[in-house]
């Protein structure tokens, strides 16, 4: 019988970067955001404050690093500025409200991007001084690359469908230079690797040790492993799930890393053509071009209606400024608060449904608009109509069974299992 590598034998050599997203809405209930605190945010922060050597980067969305001061857990973001003073962790930049940016005006992923660094200086200081760019659910599209170009950023962080549109066929021996923004370094995530790790609802693979994921990476020509993903599930979704972080830093062998320490580290680059997706982007989703179902579903009428909402509210409060509206920064603040991705996502039935979201996303896109001085009567109007529409879409949805219906028929078509889904997420 063949005998395998000890676990550190197997990880000699072979760097591992780890980005971890931080992220809640603006909006966000206390109750909540203090149970995310106590069962993922300081566990994990502990992690590093405990182990020296580990090493991590950090996207924080600027809304709430906003919320956890103004609701009493300001602690948070002061021992993220030590360990970034300590060299263990490095920030990324991102706009500030979480947007999905595919379909997002550049004129507002800049605003929001300026917004979200003016937040993070005030609270880190000079050791906010990011090199990457996190595009909220790994978003990729041209235009994602070419801001992130625009704001200086050497590289940005993607999931590994957006090289060639597969999973699981990229060689882990060398980065990739975007040809659409000036050679910008792409990150390829490994996705079945950051799955595992997260124990998301599409993981086939249970990790309880290093060994156990070291055994997964496999493949001895990989010179890195660079996961992603929500510091939410660790602990949080997944209760005590943080714990296989720390076995992963104490015991693997693996050298940690910062995302930017490892494109230093990693020599080989060659040039790419990216294919528009996220990390929910199937290869059946590229081949049929519809890589952002899950945020802009033709087929959605939620997300069509919600989407149309949106612009019609954009375009009035963008043109605001040119007639002077004093109100027009608040206005703008209030719309980009109003539309997070999640209020796609939770909209989609892939498999996802809380209605509540794209409700919230409805008044609140109502309330930026009506927040100006003279908005259109005829656009207040037909933005109250759209908002009623929606209320009236969540209710039909989940009186007559429609959102649990295409979950299940979403569910099944990725092999996942219902019981345990609605187990996982109460249903």
């Amino acid at each position: 019988m063949e005998k395998k590598d000890s676990p550190k034998k197997q990880a000699k050599g072979l760097y591992w970067a780890n980005l971890l997203h931080f992220y809640q809405p603006l909006d966000q209930d206390r109750t909540i955001v203090e149970k995310v605190v106590n069962e993922s945010y300081l566990p994990v922060l502990r992690i590093y404050e405990q182990i020296p050597t580990a090493k991590a980067t950090i996207n924080i969305s600027g809304c709430l690093i906003e919320l956890l001061i103004r609701t009493g857990f300001g602690e948070i973001v002061t021992r993220l500025k030590k360990l970034a003073e300590s060299g263990q962790i490095e920030f990324t930049v991102t706009p500030r409200f979480h947007p999905f940016l595919p379909f997002t005006h550049e004129d507002e992923i800049d605003r929001q991007i300026a917004g979200h660094d003016k937040i993070s200086k005030r609270y880190f200081g000079v050791y906010y001084a990011p090199r990457g760019f996190y595009s909220p659910e790994l978003a990729y599209e041209t235009l994602v690359a070419k801001a992130a170009v625009r704001r200086g950023c050497r590289w940005l962080a993607v999931d590994e469908i957006a090289i060639n549109g597969n999973i699981g066929q990229l060689p882990q021996d060398r980065l990739y230079m975007d040809k659409s923004a000036g050679g910008l370094l792409l990150i390829p995530r490994d996705r079945r690797l950051s799955e595992a790790l997260s124990d998301s609802i599409f993981n086939k693979d249970k990790i309880k040790s290093s060994a156990d994921f070291l055994n997964l990476a496999g493949n001895h020509d990989r010179k890195f492993i660079f996961t992603a993903g929500d510091v939410e599930d660790f602990g949080h979704h997944r209760k005590d799930h943080h714990n296989i972080l720390r076995l992963l830093y104490k015991e693997s062998g693996l050298i940690s890393v910062t995302v930017s320490e490892l494109t230093n580290h990693i020599r080989k680059k060659e040039y790419c053509k990216p294919k528009p997706s996220d990390w929910m982007t199937t290869p059946e989703d590229i081949k049929n071009k519809r890589a952002f179902f899950t945020w802009n579903d033709p087929n959605n009428k939620i997300h069509k209606t919600l989407w149309e909402l949106y612009r019609i509210a954009f375009d009035e409060i963008r043109n605001s400024a040119q007639s002077g509206d004093i109100m027009h920064n608040r206005s703008r603040d209030m719309l980009g608060a109003a539309v997070p991705s999640s209020a796609f996502f939770f909209s989609s039935c892939r498999p996802w449904w809380y209605g509540v979201h794209p409700e919230n996303a409805a008044t609140g896109i109502c309330l930026a608009l009506f927040s100006l001085l003279a908005p259109s009567p005829k656009v207040k109007d037909k933005a109250f109509k759209l908002r009623q529409n929606i209320y009236d879409m969540v209710a039909e949805f989940n009186q007559a069974g429609l959102a649990r219906k295409q979950q299940i028929s979403y569910l099944k078509s990725r092999g996942v299992d219902i019981k345990e889904f609605y187990e996982r997420y109460k249903g």
